[in-house]
């Protein structure tokens, strides 16, 4: 563990508020919300690619790609967020799909993230989530549970499930 790793603890908080929201988001998903399924999918792949650079030794790493992570989207969400006002539709042009990673294979799963890692990535987002004046269930509104900040936080607990059941599994079943 470096020096780093000592001075980012696990915030109790930031995780309750990742499981709280992120379920709230998984069970939406399970209702039938396609739209969110596939906004899920392209959140555990962006989650899963920023864990992969960092190493597994390193939590402070993890803690800063989850502060990154909301520091490059914190733009694109506030545009989000002023066009919910606007019913205007966007323009084919602007509609980008994320650059990111798929499965490395199509004959094996991925395997899940370090636990621990995906805990501090979890606190480094909500932190920069919260500094940035976002708190869940402000707006009260349906169209506030798909907002970038939930949907991201529901993919961390879609992996931390995923990690938990792998360290279940015997060894030679992993």
């Amino acid at each position: 563990m470096s020096a780093h790793d000592a001075a980012v603890p696990l915030s109790a908080v930031s995780l309750r508020l990742t499981d709280e929201v992120g379920q709230a988001v998984l069970d939406w998903v399970a209702a039938g919300d396609l739209a969110l399924s596939s906004a899920l999918d392209q959140h555990v792949a962006a989650v899963r690619a920023a864990l992969a650079a960092c190493p597994p030794g390193e939590l402070g790493s993890a803690w800063q790609a989850g502060q990154a992570a909301h520091q490059e989207a914190r733009p694109r969400a506030a545009r989000t967020r002023a066009a919910r006002s606007q019913p205007t539709r966007p323009h084919p042009a602007q509609v980008a799909c994320p650059d990111v990673p798929f499965a490395a294979s199509p004959w094996h799963a991925d395997v899940a993230p370090p636990l621990r890692l995906l805990l501090h990535y979890a606190c480094g987002f909500i932190e920069a989530a919260v500094r940035a004046d976002w708190w869940p269930g402000e707006d009260e509104s349906a169209t506030d549970a798909a907002d970038f900040e939930s949907v991201r936080l529901a993919a961390v607990c879609r992996l931390v499930r995923q990690a938990e059941a792998a360290a279940a599994l015997p060894p030679g079943l992993r």
